[in-house]
């Protein structure tokens, strides 16, 4: 193979990395570090059906992958649903997620959290989820649903 038909190596030398990146949009983008990474655009957009939700989540792009959690609530404030997004391959991220319950008129909120959980110090592959850990960054929108 030659040198420009090998597929790009990421910073850190991991093949999955690029897996979703195009060639052009690895090499252009400048890649922050964790304590830098952010949450640049966030929508939530109600299906016509009012029961799932379209969730657009754009994010800088960056050295390491974060992991995100996202999270929806009704106009009274109790949770409907809740993602995990660990190590996203791709700094736009496109997902639907479903009411679990009966629906209500009014607000929504969609709350998003991007964090970086502590490495294990033995085996850095591994990371711990039974500490607290601190946001990174975190952002929400509100939207409306309403009868047809």
């Amino acid at each position: 193979m030659s040198p420009s038909s090998q597929a790009p190596q990421s910073l850190d030398g991991d093949p999955n990395d690029n897996f979703f990146l195009t060639q052009d949009s690895l090499f252009d983008a400048e890649r922050l570090p964790p304590e830098d990474v952010r949450i640049l655009q966030l929508s939530a957009e109600p299906y016509p059906d009012g029961q799932r939700i379209l969730v657009n989540i754009k994010i800088t792009p960056y050295e390491k992958r974060p992991h995100i959690e996202v999270s929806l609530a009704d106009p009274l404030g109790n949770e409907l649903s809740n993602v995990s997004i660990i190590e996203p391959m791709n700094w736009n991220i496109e997902l639907t997620t479903h009411l679990r319950a009966q629906r209500i008129d009014g607000n929504y909120t969609l709350a998003v959290r991007l964090f970086y959980p502590p490495r294990d110090e033995e085996d850095p592959k591994l990371a711990r989820v039974d500490i607290p850990v601190e946001d990174t960054h975190r952002h929400s929108v509100e939207f409306q649903i309403h009868q047809a």
